[in-house]
């Protein structure tokens, strides 16, 4: 439950980027520049109110509703899983435009996987991404892989692997 938060919130994350990234340079101008480092959600938080409203105002309402809820979700956060979350962004900035793609594209579709599905996908990856890459291989190659994982799953798997790497 709390890792799905926390995939919850680096989305925020991700869509306070987009927010940012929406303005156009004449907008930005005489304004602070970013910050080396910075993630668009510390971007947001130096805003003014008037900034923030001007942004907010350029969304679809229901994205607005959304990214004002994830926004809140994240402050709620202990600092530890917020700093944690601002490392993983940092991360995912540095991958390359289509390897960003293709995980905005995964994130979609792990949160459309079914709720009880989520969990059980999230799991195994975490399991995976603490294998070598023979033994991951090895795993996602078993009977019980492909018997307990649909097969858009173990895609995912493979992908999110793939994408993010292995934590050894």
């Amino acid at each position: 439950m709390l890792r799905a938060f926390a995939i919850a919130c680096f989305s925020v994350l991700l869509a306070a980027g987009g927010v940012l990234a929406q303005q156009k340079p004449a907008e930005r101008a005489g304004k602070e520049r970013p910050k080396a480092g910075e993630t668009p959600l510390e971007r947001w938080n130096r805003m003014t109110p008037e900034q923030r409203q001007r942004a907010l105002a350029k969304l679809p309402p229901e994205r607005r509703r959304e990214l004002l809820r994830k926004l809140e979700q994240f402050r709620n956060l202990p600092p530890g899983e917020r700093q944690q979350l601002r490392e993983r962004y940092r991360a995912f900035s540095q991958l390359p435009p289509e390897q960003q793609a293709r995980a905005r594209e995964l994130f979609r579709q792990f949160n459309s996987l079914p709720e009880d599905r989520r969990p059980v996908v999230r799991l195994e990856y975490e399991e995976l991404r603490g294998m070598a890459p023979a033994e991951r291989e090895d795993r996602m190659n078993s009977e019980a892989f492909r018997s307990r994982f649909t097969p858009a799953e173990q895609q995912m798997l493979q992908d999110l692997t793939r994408v993010f790497g292995s934590s050894r």
